[in-house]
Parts: C-alpha cells; structure tokens; sequence
C-alpha cells in the first residue's frame, strides 16, 4: 500500500508524514482522513533521508498491513467469541440464571484483555519499527 504525503517532521532515521485525503479516501470511514477530511500523520522510517516540506511516496508492505488488521481486529473478535463460549459453561457450573448477561459479560471482558494485551505488546520498539511505513520516494517539484 502506497500513498503520498508531506514530510512535517523529522527526527533521526524517522520522519513525521501527513497524509492527505485522495479520491480514495471518498467512500472510507476507516480513519480520520476518510471521515472528516483531516490530514493524519505517522512517523515513517526514512532511509532516503527526506527532508521537511519535501512530498514523498510511504509504503507499507500488504504483508504487514494484512497481519496489523488480523492483530487488531481478528484476535479480539476471536477473544470475544471464546469468552462468550467459556461464559455460557462456566454459567451451568457456577449455577448462574441469567446465563446470557453473564456469557456476554466475558465475552467483553475478553476483548477488553485482548485489546489491553495489544496495546501493551504494541508498546515495545521491536514491533513498532515492524509495523511502521517507510519512505521509498521523493517527489520532484
């Protein structure tokens, strides 16, 4: 996945980019640049050594953008859906009536471990700089 942006910032081997809404952005509610028009800004490796003000091309490989969205979207349906399950037989044991409130209360409580367990994780350098777009181009004026 690429897109074009402005370099706004930077700081070492990293730059601070904006991007801008395209016309692919249109139909979107993904993020805040499909929604409500605003620039969103990332920090990017930037091994060409882009300057600021300078329009560059950012990259993030489709492997990485793939396994990033299975991480943040998949693992916690999937916790969700395993705490639902562990709720209604932990309910018949623990002789629970309102089997349903009770299955779906862990079922959130799951999700919100499983939320709180990748914000957590996704806090260490190591995955940060894996999960982060690079610089690749820079755009002559």
């Amino acid at each position: 996945m690429r897109e074009k942006a402005i370099v706004v910032a930077s700081k070492k081997q990293d730059a601070q980019v904006e991007i801008r809404r395209t016309s692919v952005c249109d139909g979107c509610r993904g993020c805040s640049v499909g929604k409500e028009g605003k620039p969103l800004r990332v920090w990017a490796k930037n091994p060409i050594n882009a300057k600021v003000g300078q329009v560059v091309e950012i990259e993030l490989r489709a492997k990485t953008f793939l396994s990033a969205t299975l991480i943040a979207y998949g693992l916690p349906l999937l916790a969700f859906l395993i705490g639902v399950g562990f709720g209604y037989k932990v309910s018949g044991l623990l002789n629970i009536t309102a089997i349903e409130p009770f299955a779906m209360s862990m079922g959130v409580g799951a999700m919100f471990t499983c939320f709180l367990c990748i914000h957590l994780f996704t806090k260490r350098e190591e995955i940060n700089k894996k999960y982060s777009s690079r610089i690749v181009r820079v755009y002559e004026h």
